[in-house]
């Protein structure tokens, strides 16, 4: 199964993009069944257009191929899964680039040390990946006590809430990351009236057009060398949601060909 269904000159081992299915759930906190989440999302993007108007890019015609892997001179973007397949996709990463940052669009900020006796739980994803990367989450608005001191103890973990956000406090914490990025997007990031089908939905979230205004700003201004879309649990009615994540996905390869 292969992402948009490609004509096989569009899908060779050197194209641009690389989508990879990472179809795995952990000892998830709330709703199951975000290992059918690629599925899904690779199902859905068959009706996608190969042509994006808003910005004016045809992804296709550098080439998209669904793989395991990806090389050095591939943009990949990992399909989960729960937000702890973010961890490995990170290290995948690290081995074709180095001197990143990481971006997160996430309700939560993931920032525990280790959850239920495992320390690469999705609870803890945002803590690994500072440990090598600065890291800034973006749109959190449900968190436990705990984590409000391991944020204030860490210098190379930044949020900004999302009832706080505002174009002006995200380019400002631009500033202070890697000209490289590495995004991932928890699909709870959304407000739950967009997207229901997740592990752990939270009112207040982003709406579509908010979440692309803040891509395009990221890629304006950063050099983007990856990204993630993660945590998206379908169980019901999620066909309207599979085929929109699925555009986002279209979306990235859309801002990616129009900065490089």
């Amino acid at each position: 199964m292969n992402f948009m269904n490609l004509d096989e000159q569009y899908r060779k081992p050197n194209s641009k993009f690389v989508i990879i299915p990472k179809p795995i759930e952990g000892d998830v906190s709330y709703g199951k069944g975000s290992n059918k989440g690629p599925e899904e999302i690779i199902k859905a993007s068959k009706q996608l257009e190969y042509y994006d108007e808003q910005f004016d890019q045809e992804p296709f015609l550098k080439g998209i191929i669904t793989a395991d892997t990806f090389n050095k001179d591939q943009f990949p973007i990992f399909l989960g899964g729960d937000h702890s397949i973010t961890i490995n996709a990170v290290k995948e990463v690290e081995g074709h680039q180095d001197d990143f940052s990481v971006i997160i669009l996430d309700a939560h900020p993931d920032c525990f040390h280790s959850w239920n006796n495992s320390t690469e739980n999705h609870r803890c994803t945002t803590q690994r990946l500072s440990e090598k990367h600065k890291t800034l989450v973006v749109g959190v608005r449900s968190m436990d006590r705990d984590e409000i001191e391991i944020i204030n103890n860490n210098e190379d973990i930044n949020i900004i809430k999302s009832y706080d956000y505002n174009e002006d406090k995200l380019k400002n914490q631009l500033n202070n990351l890697k000209d490289k990025v590495y995004i991932s997007i928890d699909v709870d990031v959304f407000d739950p009236s967009f997207i229901r089908n997740t592990g752990t939905p939270e009112p207040g979230g982003f709406t579509w057009d908010q979440v692309i205004n803040m891509l395009n700003i990221i890629f304006k201004n950063k050099n983007v060398i990856g990204s993630d879309i993660v945590e998206f649990a379908p169980t019901e009615n999620f066909r309207a949601e599979a085929y929109s994540l699925a555009k986002l996905a279209h979306k990235i390869m859309a801002l990616k060909n129009l900065k490089h």
